[in-house]
């Protein structure tokens, strides 16, 4: 039954992944960024093959500053950034990728961390970080609920 659910979420993903490239000329384009060494490569590789498969063009970052990571997004013109990171850092390397973000001029760009605790929601939402999920959340499910934030944005916003 769950793998049936995921590829129902996945289709119903590629299906809005269109959607959203027929209204803005191109499909949605996130950044999987990788701010420390903090073992959660596999789950960043993961995330890229999965939200490549629903629909989204996918830019694999470097091991990069929260500074340059921002800049990596600015320059590939991505709509999205993922972190998925356990380390502690993960609340203020995130505030400060958003305030990077902010200071080029692209507060538009949304933030999404995988995965995250209850008791930091607050923080993140506050310094505009868009979604949080908990562990063992479906990156399928992830996906369609960041598109669904995409989506949501004014016109005007979405780039």
């Amino acid at each position: 039954m769950v793998n049936r659910d995921r590829e129902l979420e996945r289709m119903q993903s590629v299906k809005l992944t269109k959607q959203f490239a027929e209204q803005e000329g191109r499909r949605p384009r996130i950044l999987i960024a990788e701010m420390e060494e903090d073992g959660s490569k596999k789950e960043r590789k993961l995330a890229a093959a999965a939200f490549a498969d629903a629909g989204w063009d996918v830019d694999v970052g470097s091991l990069e500053t929260p500074e340059d990571t921002a800049r990596n997004a600015v320059d590939n013109d991505v709509h999205f950034i993922y972190y998925a990171s356990d380390s502690p850092r993960r609340t203020k390397l995130l505030v400060s990728l958003e305030r990077a973000l902010t200071l080029l001029g692209r507060d538009d760009i949304l933030v999404a961390l995988n995965p995250g605790e209850e008791s930091e929601k607050e923080t993140l939402f506050r310094y505009g970080i868009a979604a949080v999920f908990p562990h063992n959340y479906p990156l399928e499910q992830a996906g369609l609920t960041m598109l669904g934030l995409l989506m949501a944005q004014p016109e005007e916003e979405n780039k």
